[in-house]
């Protein structure tokens, strides 16, 4: 067995506070091929990164070769997710300033799964099997959607992982395209052998697998795709039987019989008796309604929660758009955040970012400030907008586990809302980016005996979240 989740659940807030993924179990074999398909906000991407270790569940267990992968330290945690993952995104992410051949080598020559020499080797390989074998020296830039789609899942594979998540990994193609890389994605599984996981919104690629799921309000559920023929969100009705009471029959019209000792009273008594219970059935309608008022106003605070959450987490989309060296151990960093959804604008307030050198197991912070002096202003973001920061990173014995570079950090938290002036519908997003950094004092010469780049090295190389 390559996975096993067993009641996971990721709740936002506290106690009661917004439950994303809910008591979710999961097992994966090896060379099987799982989908999951829901609606926006049901929790498919949150359950993915705590399949993939990076989100740890509020509680539950995830278990990678039978081991829990959240009892092991940050650094095990990393070569985990380096060695035995493979990670597909909603975006191939490749870095523009490495050409295809580079971008696939990069996690194995960072995980140090492989010497150069035989990095390289692999890479090719891959790029010959995904169909670019002519484009191993072109620039993303270069290349069409399809193409950076298939040099993305060639640089999930270089390291062999037993586990592939893909994350709606044809969300921007063209229905041709989508056709093209679940195929490949098919072949390349029956001769690599890895378990894949596929989080998509189309129910025509989620029927390729061997087994389907759906997310319902953070709860995953079987789901037979064959037998769907009707829309997938339409609930269906469940009628109960109707129960009919039995009335006794009418008294006939007949002489009127004695008048007993006591009739009169146990008439009073019925009639007392029926009066209680109706107050009681009353009371229990009473109850009753609360119950389900009550009810309705948690289920619709939920769904508030989850549209914003929704909003924070994934319309609003940020990554390191630059890092330039300002000499003698100064850096400028561009961080851009993206209204990808387009839809609404979204508002964001106070963002505060910190950067962290990597010492050993420790981060150590460096100074960091922004050059915009509006930078703590609630912003209005519709398309995309820069966050520019000016970072000192001076460090004696960081930890090298790329060589010649520092590992960073940089860790940004900011409210988000849908409004420029929020009352309860405000949203906590916390980012972590991290990099490798060339350090100042460092030759170009120094890094290139170590590492094969085409061209200059560069002075950064972002990183996955891990």
């Amino acid at each position: 067995m390559i996975l096993s989740a067993q009641s996971v659940t990721k709740r936002y807030g506290a106690d009661l506070g917004y439950e994303a993924v809910r008591d979710v179990s999961l097992e994966l074999q090896k060379g099987e091929f799982i989908s999951i398909v829901g609606r926006s906000g049901s929790g498919k991407s949150t359950l993915l990164a705590l399949l993939g270790a990076l989100t740890k569940p509020t509680k539950g267990s995830v278990l990678l070769d039978r081991t829990d992968v959240w009892a092991r330290s940050e650094v095990e945690l990393a070569a985990i997710r380096s060695r035995h993952i493979g990670f597909i995104f909603q975006f191939p992410s490749l870095l523009l300033n490495l050409t295809a051949v580079d971008n696939v080598a990069v996690p194995a020559l960072l995980g140090r799964t492989m010497e150069v020499e035989r990095a390289y080797a692999r890479a090719y390989d891959l790029l010959a099997r995904v169909g670019l074998a002519d484009r191993a020296d072109a620039y993303p830039d270069n290349m069409s959607g399809g193409e950076q789609r298939r040099a993305a899942i060639a640089r999930a594979l270089v390291n062999s992982p037993p586990l592939l998540l893909a994350d709606e990994p044809t969300s921007d193609l063209d229905e041709g395209s989508e056709s093209e890389i679940i195929t490949l994605l098919e072949e390349l599984q029956q001769t690599e052998g890895f378990g894949l996981l596929l989080v998509t919104h189309n129910l025509q690629l989620a029927r390729h697998a061997q087994r389907a799921y759906e997310m319902r309000q953070g709860a995953l559920v079987p789901l037979d795709l064959p037998d769907i023929t009707v829309e997938l969100w339409r609930q269906q009705p469940h009628l109960a039987p109707a129960n009919a009471l039995g009335q006794p029959p009418a008294a006939g019209r007949g002489a009127r019989g004695p008048n007993l000792l006591g009739r009169d009273l146990w008439r009073g008594a019925r009639t007392f008796l029926l009066f209680g219970i109706a107050i009681f059935g009353g009371i229990l309608l009473v109850d009753l309604g609360i119950a389900k008022y009550q009810d309705l106003q948690l289920r619709e605070h939920g769904a508030r929660i989850a549209k914003l959450a929704e909003m924070a987490l994934s319309s609003l989309q940020g990554e390191v758009q630059s890092i330039s060296d300002l000499g003698s151990g100064h850096y400028e960093l561009a961080i851009s955040l993206s209204n990808v959804s387009g839809e609404e604008p979204i508002f964001v307030m106070s963002p505060d970012m910190r950067a962290y050198v990597q010492v050993g197991r420790i981060w150590q912070e460096v100074p960091l400030a922004p050059t915009d002096d509006g930078s703590g202003a609630v912003l209005k973001i519709e398309g995309e907008h820069t966050y520019r920061y000016v970072f000192e990173a001076r460090v004696e014995n960081f930890t090298q586990l790329l060589p010649n570079y520092m590992h960073v950090r940089f860790s940004d938290t900011m409210l988000v809302s849908p409004h420029s002036s929020p009352k309860d519908d405000v949203f906590e997003r916390k980012d972590n980016y991290y990099v490798y950094l060339k350090p100042f004092d460092v030759a170009d010469e120094i890094v290139s005996k170590r590492m094969k780049f085409a061209g200059k090295p560069p002075v950064w190389i972002p990183m996955p979240p891990h």
